[in-house]
């Protein structure tokens, strides 16, 4: 009993010197850093409540104040859908675009007239502009890990060479059975996230919050 006092004397007396000598030790809580891939986090998140408010699909051009212009909340396309969710770390695709257009009008093949109000909307010069700012990533399904929450995948329906770009849409946190992640995408009547990453032509895979 009284070696076990000792040992707890010398123990006690241990800790004591090395508060003393070092200063206590800040809680981990208190000053942790952000987990890793938070903004990628928050672009999944804001996606995802295209999803929750069961926007209506409507392409209908629309007058918007610009920058950080939007239609009204209840509606939109699948444009909308990465538009919205990269504003949630900062990146407004509407002006980034329209000023992209207005320095390179010739990478922007089908836009005649450079107009705020639609053309970040449409998929093919979002594209064009994430192919020559954004980092390109794989177009193989081979290694699922590849493609990473946040990431934005756009598609053409039809197997090139007759393919256009067609659809656009935000890579999710969660995977489906066959181990392949799910896609948040307004295909319409509303948005969705499904199992859908390789159902159709993948022209681009992007990362644009790094």
């Amino acid at each position: 009993m009284a070696k076990r006092s000792v040992r707890l004397f010398v123990v006690l007396v241990a800790a004591f010197l090395s508060v003393l000598l070092v200063g206590p030790v800040p809680a981990r809580a208190a000053f942790a850093e952000p987990e890793a891939g938070a903004s990628e986090m928050r672009i999944v998140r804001r996606a995802r409540l295209e999803v929750d408010r069961k926007v209506t699909y409507d392409p209908a051009y629309v007058s918007i104040s610009y920058p950080n212009g939007d239609v009204a909340p209840e509606r939109g396309v699948c444009t909308d859908v990465v538009i919205r969710s990269l504003r949630s770390v900062g990146i407004d695709l509407q002006s980034r675009i329209h000023e992209d257009i207005r320095r390179r009008p010739d990478a922007y093949t089908t836009v005649k007239r450079a107009d705020a109000n639609i053309d970040h909307r449409r998929v093919s010069p979002m594209l064009a502009y994430l192919r020559a700012h954004a980092t390109s990533l794989t177009k193989s399904f081979d290694d699922p890990s590849a493609w990473e929450p946040g990431d934005v995948i756009v598609w053409a329906f039809r197997p090139c060479p007759a393919c256009n770009p067609d659809h656009v849409g935000i890579v999710s946190d969660r995977k489906g059975p066959r181990g392949l992640p799910l896609v948040i995408h307004n295909i319409g009547p509303m948005p969705s996230e499904d199992d859908q990453l390789d159902a159709w032509t993948v022209l681009g895979h992007f990362r644009a919050a790094r």
